[in-house]
C-alpha cells in the first residue's frame, strides 16, 4: 500500500536510506551513508512530499520529491524486483508533465531502472558531497 509519509515512519525511513544506499556499493567512504541518513532525514524529509510503501504493517519503501524533482527514491535491498519502486515512481509522476532526478553513473541498476520509466540522461557532474559522477535524467510529455 502506498501512503503518505508519517513521522512514525522516520527511522524506518533512515534505515532504507542506509540499507539501499550500502546495497549499492558504491566508492564512498566507509559509513558515509549512516552518517548521511540523518541529513536526509532532517532535510530532503522535511522539505519535500514524501510517499511509502507499506507492506503488512512494515515500510519498505520510500520516495521523495517536489514539484518537479524527484529527491530520492529508496527500497529495501530484500524487497527489490517486487515493483514497490515503480509504484512509488508511478505514484509520484500522477498527472506531472515532467521530473528530474539524479543518479550516481556508477549505481547502473538506477539508471537503468529510470529509462525503463521514460526518463533519459541530459547532462553529468560531480557530485560536492560524495565527488562521484553523476547523470541528471529527466521525464517529459515531449519524449513519451
Amino acid at each position: 500500500m502506498i501512503r503518505n509519509f508519517r513521522e512514525s515512519d522516520l527511522r524506518d525511513i533512515e534505515e532504507i536510506y542506509e540499507r539501499s544506499n550500502e546495497a549499492v556499493s558504491l566508492q564512498v567512504p566507509s559509513g558515509f551513508f549512516k552518517k548521511d541518513k540523518e541529513n536526509f532525514s532532517s532535510r530532503t524529509i522535511r522539505q519535500c512530499r514524501n510517499l511509502v510503501f507499506e507492506e503488512n504493517g512494515r515500510v519498505t519503501g520510500v520516495i521523495s520529491f517536489s514539484e518537479d524533482y524527484i529527491e530520492g527514491l529508496f527500497v529495501l535491498p530484500e524487497y527489490w524486483n517486487r515493483g514497490i519502486g515503480s509504484a512509488l515512481l508511478n505514484s509520484a509522476l500522477n498527472g506531472r508533465k515532467e521530473f528530474r532526478l539524479q543518479v550516481y553513473a556508477d549505481n547502473c541498476r538506477a539508471a537503468e531502472f529510470y529509462k525503463k520509466h521514460g526518463f533519459r540522461a541530459v547532462r553529468s557532474g560531480i557530485c560536492r558531497m560524495t565527488g562521484l559522477k553523476y547523470i541528471e535524467m529527466e521525464r517529459t510529455e515531449l519524449f513519451q
